[in-house]
């Protein structure tokens, strides 16, 4: 294995070759030019690796598929002994920071940063970090390029992943065993019903009447025999909607945490990750008859805020990191929340992005 020392790599003419060639598939020049300076940087970063006798697979690399050059500004390169991607970032001659973009600030083994000559001709391996979380890192921040042979060579432990199967053996990880003060606020948001309801008669139970309206949306009538509990209960079990089900679940969760039929519940306070900003990320799942998970992702504020800051985004990754959904919360949102399906053995990561701040989890159904 040839020492880490050398970090001056040739960039040849199939380099050059290939980086016009996804330059050209950009709709922008502005987007031409950032895939010409990725795909070098990466190809520059896979030379240099192949003399240390390290293996790369470009071909799993989201920044070799057109569609996500398109779509997201990232440089990665796939190293299948870690099963984990690095990304490599290029500066030019001069510049005093490196530029990284927020939606490659997770799910990275490490940063490369190469410095780029305008000719393209070759290009210089400055140094390497391991973690990111602000959009400009000064030359002050880069490591030596043994800290990258560190991560290379040896054994790295896999990062947790929060195991919601367990959750339904009410076996959960330690940061998502919620207090009563979360418990108290998630049983308090008014989330159950969005959109225009029918006024309640001051004489009516509030609860019948939110049950007899999850009937009205079915076109069912409430079976005269059943209290409120064993109607939600009814509907949990028989609903075809999955809509009209999570509503029949969180309403008896409002009833009756502890029945059976409700949906496991938790949650952790992002406070520490999200810039000092408190807010909660809920996750809740209800079994499927068929072996599916529904599965709710919601944040919403805590302590003394009552609506959540204008631009925070809850965001799904699937299993390679592609991104399924995305919601930005308004100024007048007091929870952003997405539902979807999952079979089991999925794995999904939810990410929670505040202006400069990011956070993300791991789950596997």
């Amino acid at each position: 294995m040839i020492e880490a020392a050398t970090t001056s790599m040739p960039i040849t003419a199939n380099d050059r070759k290939q980086a016009y060639q996804f330059a050209g598939q950009q709709p922008t020049p502005q987007r031409s030019e950032q895939v010409y300076r990725n795909t070098l940087a990466v190809l520059v970063t896979q030379r240099y690796l192949q003399l240390l006798g390290i293996d790369t697979d470009l071909e799993l690399s989201h920044s070799w598929n057109p569609l996500e050059q398109m779509l997201e500004n990232i440089a990665d390169l796939y190293i299948p002994s870690l099963q984990g991607f690095l990304e490599c970032r290029s500066l030019r001659q001069g510049d005093r920071q490196c530029q990284i973009p927020q939606e490659v600030w997770s799910d990275r083994l490490g940063y490369v940063i190469i410095q780029l000559d305008e000719p393209y001709q070759q290009g210089q391996i400055l140094g390497f970090v391991e973690s990111v979380s602000v959009p400009e890192l000064p030359h002050s921040y880069f490591q030596p390029l043994d800290a990258l042979l560190d991560v290379l060579t040896v054994e790295r432990s896999p990062q947790p992943i929060v195991q919601l199967k367990q959750w339904l053996r009410s076996r959960f990880e330690s940061d998502w065993h919620p207090t009563k003060d979360l418990f108290r606020n998630m049983r308090g948001a008014p989330i159950l019903f969005c959109g225009t309801q029918q006024p309640l008669r001051q004489s009516d139970d509030p609860m019948k009447q939110r049950v007899e309206q999850l009937y009205r949306k079915q076109t069912r009538p409430v079976p005269v025999m059943l209290n409120s509990q064993e109607a939600l209960v009814n509907l949990i079990q028989t609903a075809e909607d999955d809509e009209i089900r999570w509503q029949a679940a969180e309403l008896l969760w409002e009833l009756e945490p502890r029945h059976p039929a409700c949906p496991v519940i938790s949650a952790k306070d992002l406070g520490i990750y999200l810039l000092g900003y408190t807010v909660v990320l809920m996750v809740g799942i209800l079994p499927k008859f068929n072996g599916e998970m529904l599965i709710i992702l919601r944040v919403y504020p805590q302590g003394q805020h009552s609506r959540l800051p204008s631009g925070l985004e809850l965001i799904g990754l699937d299993e390679i990191g592609n991104q399924f959904f995305a919601v930005e919360s308004r100024p007048q949102d007091d929870y952003i929340q997405f539902k979807f399906t999952a079979d089991a053995g999925d794995r999904f990561s939810a990410r929670v992005v505040l202006q400069e701040a990011c956070f993300t989890e791991t789950f596997v159904v």
